[in-house]
């Protein structure tokens, strides 16, 4: 997750919104290949580039276009009946559809990478499995 600090003397715009600093540095030079996601684009803050602040969609689509593969937008859907996130959902479709953002295949298969790839356990099953077991030790 990058912040949304600016250091200046790589690039002008924060980390979360920088192709500089997330394609050429972290996946580049230091060869990272996870998923990277967005700071909570809920706070202002997180969503300010040149001293402007961005609307939810243009913060989304300009972290995505910079190389994030998930976008936060942690207690929206609990706010006015979610509807900053359909019109987050509208954007990003016109967007695509204008070809002002195009989705990136590699940042496709990085998201569902983070699926599971088997069914859950079932919770009886779950609460007597060793790996359960040594989890609960290591938080006592």
């Amino acid at each position: 997750m990058p912040a949304h600090v600016i250091y200046s003397k790589v690039d002008a715009r924060p980390a979360g919104f920088s192709s500089r600093w997330i394609q050429d540095i972290l996946r580049g030079q230091l060869g990272f290949d996870g998923v990277v996601c967005t700071d909570d684009l809920s706070m202002a803050a997180a969503r300010q580039i040149g001293g402007r602040e961005l609307s939810y969609t243009e913060a989304v689509l300009a972290a995505l276009q910079a190389g994030c593969d998930l976008a936060l937008l942690c207690n929206r859907s609990a706010v006015n009946d979610g509807t900053e996130l359909d019109e987050v959902l509208d954007g990003l479709t016109e967007a695509l559809l204008k070809g002002h953002w195009v989705p990136d295949q590699a940042s496709e298969e990085r998201r569902l990478s983070l699926l599971p790839r088997s069914p859950s356990r079932a919770w009886d099953e779950l609460v007597r499995a060793r790996d359960y077991m040594q989890a609960l030790d290591r938080l006592h």
